[in-house]
């Protein structure tokens, strides 16, 4: 095993293990540290721009976030700096942050890899796993702190569905010591808000903007609400000019061309397709109303449990407001199934396997004769299940008839008189008898 020593500001020595290689990014490479598995060291590749950093770095370890925990022991919300790592000459030459077990959330929104990643890799899954980092946001926001670079590459996700941040070292804060503002430098294009495309600072709104592009690709399989090739001509082939143009998919179909395989806003339960409109609609001109990560993360919740469970697949999950299985009609267009059962998995005892209608298969302009396009209107969902052919038919009982409540009083009147006449009847005879003797 191969080290390098480096210290903390404090002197003491740190071990890097620099012949395991855990990670790489444009600004340096992370190392495990030698005897301490719960933390480990991204050294910077760029020694000048290390030094610049030195005072970022020390106002960061000073900050709230250093002391968060997660949601449960074995979880941080944020893979915070800890301290920095200096050479024996005192030139700045990386930081420790802990160590975090997990996937990048870019991986998610690939299908089949999901499948491997999560214990449940569901549709509600993601709803809870974005209600997740609506909160996460939420908290770093109330801290003061703009994240900048928002990316599903800088968020980890364990096999719970937990979230962390990554890269913390590049977000924008203001030290409460100094009162010097540390800006933020980097963003990425595809998840920038169209403002700071115009070359303007980030703000919490970039944030909001960003978020929704994340939340968006959870809960979209994966597509981006601004990715396709626009109408206009000469159309817009990448994210960016699109965000620029307003071409989202979801708010403006119509700006952009359809593609085989897309799947429709309709499929979204109402209050999220809302919260869609106020962050890339109403709240494209106007940041301050694009919705905050709590708004997010109390609309993701609270849909989540209005999905209903489909009875042929138990990871398919589709909003109460559908007519039927979204998943299952998607499979039954060929496009594959999103969240196959798990493995062995046996449908219910006597159960058919749905009777499908498959979505329409319609020729567009970019698309193939023969392929299945997703409607962008309206969806078709399964076909009601017909009766177990093996079951008995079960008599229908016949309906008793009711006794009015007028004919009972009647009766009662009858019944009344009847047993007055017998009794003055039997006096009658008892009268007789006597005057007979």
């Amino acid at each position: 095993m191969r080290t390098r020593r480096l210290h903390t500001p404090a002197g003491r020595p740190v071990e890097i293990v620099v012949d395991e290689e855990i990670g790489s990014g444009a600004e340096g490479v992370v190392y495990p540290v030698a005897d301490s598995p719960h933390v480990c060291a991204k050294i910077y590749s760029d020694f000048e721009r290390s030094a610049e950093l030195g005072p970022r770095l020390d106002a960061l370890s000073r900050l709230a976030p250093v002391t968060w925990g997660g949601d449960c022991p074995e979880h941080l919300h944020v893979a915070w700096p800890r301290t920095t790592l200096r050479d024996d000459k005192g030139q700045l030459r990386g930081v420790v942050v802990p160590r975090i077990d997990g996937t990048p959330l870019l991986r998610l929104l690939d299908a089949r890899a999901r499948i491997g990643l999560l214990d449940e890799p569901t549709w509600r899954t993601t709803f809870t796993i974005a209600a997740r980092v609506g909160r996460l946001f939420d908290m770093l926001h109330g801290a003061g702190i703009v994240i900048g670079d928002v990316s599903p590459t800088n968020v980890l996700v364990d096999r719970h569905g937990h979230v962390t941040l990554l890269d913390c070292d590049g977000v924008q804060f203001t030290d409460p010591a100094t009162g010097v503002l540390h800006l933020g430098e980097k963003y990425t294009p595809e998840y920038a808000a169209p403002e700071v495309l115009d070359v303007k600072g980030l703000t919490r709104e970039h944030d909001l903007f960003g978020l929704g592009v994340v939340i968006c690709q959870l809960v979209m399989e994966g597509e981006h609400p601004f990715g396709g090739v626009s109408t206009a001509v000469p159309p817009s082939t990448s994210v960016e000019e699109n965000i620029k143009q307003r071409n989202n998919r979801l708010t403006h179909p119509d700006r952009l061309v359809p593609t085989s395989g897309s799947i429709p806003a309709e499929v979204l339960p109402p209050k999220v397709r809302e919260l869609i409109r106020q962050c890339f609609e109403n709240g494209y001109d106007e940041p301050l109303i694009r919705p905050s990560g709590s708004t997010w993360a109390h609309a993701l919740e609270q849909t989540s449990f209005e999905l209903m469970g489909c009875r042929y697949n138990p990871r398919h999950a589709y909003h109460r407001s559908a007519a039927g299985c979204v998943w299952c009609a998607r499979i039954a267009g060929g496009f594959g199934d999103h969240f196959p059962p798990p493995p062995g998995w046996v449908p219910p005892a006597g159960a058919e396997p749905p009777r499908l209608v498959p979505l329409q298969r319609v020729p567009r302009a970019g698309v193939a004769v023969g392929t299945v396009a997703m409607p962008r209107t309206a969806i078709t969902f399964p076909a009601p299940p017909r009766p177990y052919a093996d079951a008995p038919a079960t008599p229908v009982p016949a309906a008793k008839k009711k006794i009015s409540k007028a004919r009972v009083a009647r009766l009662v009147v009858v019944v009344a008189v009847v047993v007055l006449l017998l009794i003055f009847v039997a006096g009658l005879i008892v009268a007789a008898g006597n005057g007979s003797l």
